[in-house]
């Protein structure tokens, strides 16, 4: 077992092992398996750490309901839910299918109860078994819901990953609110082509989780959408989503932002630890040992990179953010394994 070190700034190490093979409950649902790479849309400046949008609502709820973002992939669904939520309960990155598991994001407003719903994105590629579960969950997210934003890129033509969309929203009768997004963007060439759409949404809206335009807006013309009813989470509450899993997919992050072409699709987060305990100095510390399962040795290679650099950047990286979640130091112990069950 590892110890943590005296300095701050070393507390990720890196270890290399065969795999044994991992819990058959971890194993079955944090299965990594390969989606293709597509063409990037235009990305947003850097955006910011989520911060608190509004200040605490004590307001007794009187409406509460579930809100579906839904979107083809890489539109900003995850940044947008962030962004209102005031923290991070979605991992983000630019490549393909980040979101693997609908994810809430909880928010008091006014003496409504909003719960964001958010989804993988819809994404036209090969036939996978990857990418038909991820449709079915993004399609299976839309039951039982009360209300559907519908977050578009302007900054990309509209496609046959869009139409995807707009088809299983064809299947559904709920209100719905189309949202313009990335509107921190100057050239944003197919916003017209979007605002024609507007046909049978009960509002549409230009947003961006950047400079958080219309996010207050977006709100309040969901809070009337929900329906009448007791709040779905105790007061306090942001996410569905436990510590350990939170944990993860910031790890799993890190690989998708790191690592290039196939890699973070042939990968997965299993997590062996999360104590808490004191430091040398006391302080409270959280040690997480962790692994990051690959598919085949090829990867195990490309993970590790020349003399460690690559799972050291990592596990910095992964530290950093995981420091700010959890508000105390970590200390985290990665190790790569290879599991070839994770081959597709």
């Amino acid at each position: 077992m590892s110890t943590p070190p005296r300095q701050a700034g070393r507390k990720s190490r890196a270890t290399y092992r065969k795999h044994a093979g991992p819990k058959q409950d971890q194993r079955r649902s944090h299965r990594g398996e390969r989606a293709p790479q597509a063409a990037p849309p235009a990305p947003s400046p850097q955006t910011p750490p989520p911060t608190p949008l509004l200040p605490p609502d004590t307001t007794p709820v009187t409406r509460a309901g579930l809100v579906a973002f839904i979107g083809r992939t890489n539109v900003g669904k995850s940044s947008l839910i962030n962004a209102l939520v005031g923290s991070k309960v979605s991992i983000v990155t630019p490549k393909p299918q980040t979101t693997r598991h609908p994810v809430h994001g909880v928010i008091a407003r006014t003496g409504s109860q909003i719960v964001l719903v958010d989804t993988p994105g819809f994404f036209q590629t090969h036939k996978s078994r990857l990418v038909d579960r991820l449709h079915e969950r993004a399609r299976a997210a839309l039951q039982g819901i009360d209300a559907v934003v519908h977050v578009v890129d302007p900054t990309r033509p509209i496609g046959a990953e869009d139409e995807m969309v707009v088809e299983a929203l064809a299947a559904i009768t709920q209100p719905r609110i189309l949202c313009l997004n990335k509107a921190d963007l100057r050239h944003r060439p197919h916003l017209e082509a979007w605002a024609a759409r507007k046909a049978g949404y009960t509002t549409v809206l230009e947003t961006s989780a950047h400079n958080r335009t219309g996010l207050v807006a977006l709100l309040d013309a969901l809070a009337p959408l929900l329906p009448e009813g007791p709040a779905l989470y105790p007061a306090g509450e942001i996410t569905n989503v436990h510590r350990e899993f939170r944990i993860a997919e910031i790890i799993r992050e890190k690989v998708y932002l790191l690592t290039d072409e196939e890699v973070p699709y042939r990968t997965a987060i299993e997590l062996d630890k999360v104590e808490d305990r004191a430091g040398r100095d006391g302080q409270p510390l959280v040690h997480v040992k962790a692994a990051i399962l690959v598919a085949a040795e090829r990867y195990k290679g490309m993970l590790i990179g020349a003399g460690g650099r690559k799972i050291r950047e990592i596990g910095i990286a992964a530290r950093q953010d995981l420091e700010a979640l959890l508000g105390r130091q970590v200390f985290l112990d990665l190790a790569i394994l290879v599991d070839p069950k994770l081959d597709p």
